[in-house]
């Protein structure tokens, strides 16, 4: 159980983590070149993505080992309790992370152009973002104060410069496009 919920934190964190892997942090892109940067962000998000997809699996193997709940049942709880915030909240940035998944390895059979598909990449992942950290530190049994610190910084930098990516594009910006 605590191995399963070790993975789940480090891909939350690795995926947060996303948000200084991509054209915003120039320093990355001027040293490893953006193709590189671009190879990166895509193992790590592709990576974690499939963590967390597996995450409600996460919580439903242990019920294999104890015999309070059949698993199915635990299942079936889980994705149709609406009565706690934090699994509302778990529930929207589940669908966030498909939409973000689809969206990334079918961009081309979806005819997203470009620009298109980077905003809409970066609103979902920005919507994900709050909603899964949200959860976290609502539902979360690892999220003590420290830690909900962390992810909070984590995301309200990561949030300031994808808008400010988005927003306020400056020339050089404009290049890299």
């Amino acid at each position: 159980m605590e191995t399963l919920s070790i993975i789940t934190i480090l891909g939350f964190t690795l995926f947060l983590s996303q948000f200084f892997l991509t054209r915003i942090n120039q320093k990355l892109v001027k040293d490893i070149r953006m193709v590189n940067v671009l190879k990166i962000h895509k193992i790590i998000g592709y990576t974690f993505i499939i963590i967390l997809l597996f995450h409600p699996i996460f919580i439903i193997v242990p019920k294999f080992l104890d015999n309070t709940v059949a698993p199915v049942d635990a299942f079936l709880k889980l994705i149709t309790t609406f009565s706690s915030l934090g699994v509302i909240l778990g529930l929207i940035a589940y669908v966030c992370i498909i939409v973000i998944l689809i969206t990334s390895f079918f961009r081309f059979k979806l005819h997203l152009k470009y620009k298109t598909w980077r905003s809409l990449h970066g609103y979902f992942t920005m919507l994900f973002v709050i909603t899964a950290t949200w959860h976290v530190i609502n539902i979360g049994r690892h999220s003590n104060t420290p830690l909900s610190i962390y992810y909070v910084l984590m995301v309200a930098s990561g949030i300031i410069y994808l808008l400010k990516t988005y927003l306020f594009k400056s020339p050089k910006n404009e290049r890299i496009n």
